[in-house]
């Protein structure tokens, strides 16, 4: 009997994984004006299509932003900022410390929300094309012994903002950034059990819109899907 392909599918939830949304970069090759994550694509704020097509997946989902602007109020999810002892060594270097500081504000905030979830997916708020099926495809490559970090790959590149983590490492990385001055997402990750995921196909679905012409760009995309 001949079986009918599927030829869209919906998001698609895994595991008691909970989803950090990371909003705290200065998004300085996007030019002066509005925050990168609130740049409107397709009349939303980027941040938003992250947000929707994330959410589904996860079993709870926060968004790190420093900045605390209205519009990251009205997306319905609930909005955190780095911890405050990482935001005085922020001001106390004059610069922001990176995605290792959102990374740690999530990991705190599922332990103290979601104490029996043992694992964070951290997304960038500038991917608005992110796979439906990611965490499925995550969740399906933990394995016995777990790794404490899984990355996803496509083709040569390595996408740090775009993991798994294991919560019992929060520890471990408030003392890297706070005493260690650690800064680099791989150089942590590598600290500990590592793996990654190949991602099977192209890289559209993690189009990083960094600048107006990726922007612009992306608006395009989204067009031609309607």
């Amino acid at each position: 009997m001949a079986t009918k392909t599927l030829q869209k599918f919906g998001p698609v939830r895994s595991g008691a994984v909970v989803g950090v949304v990371l909003a705290g970069g200065e998004g300085r090759r996007m030019g002066p004006g509005v925050l990168k994550p609130l740049r409107v694509l397709a009349g939303r704020p980027m941040v938003a299509h992250v947000v929707e097509r994330l959410r589904p997946q996860v079993m709870d989902l926060v968004i790190v932003a420093n900045d605390p602007a209205p519009e990251f109020r009205g997306l319905g999810v609930q909005v955190i900022a780095d911890p405050p002892d990482v935001q005085e060594m922020a001001q106390r270097e004059g610069r922001r410390l990176g995605p290792l500081a959102g990374i740690l504000a999530g990991m705190e905030w599922a332990r103290q929300h979601h104490p029996h979830s043992g694992w964070i997916l951290t997304a960038p708020a500038d991917v608005p094309f992110l796979p439906l099926d990611l965490t499925v495809r995550l969740c399906g490559l933990m394995h016995v012994p777990e790794p404490d970090v899984l990355m996803v790959r496509h083709g040569k590149r390595r996408e740090h903002t775009l993991a798994i983590w294991s919560v019992k490492l929060a520890a471990d990385l408030r003392r890297a950034i706070l005493e260690e001055g650690m800064r680099r997402v791989e150089t942590f990750a590598q600290r500990y059990a590592f793996e990654e995921l190949v991602w099977p196909g192209n890289a559209a679905p993690f189009l990083n819109v960094n600048t107006p012409v990726e922007l612009s760009a992306a608006m395009r995309r989204l067009e031609r899907a309607r």
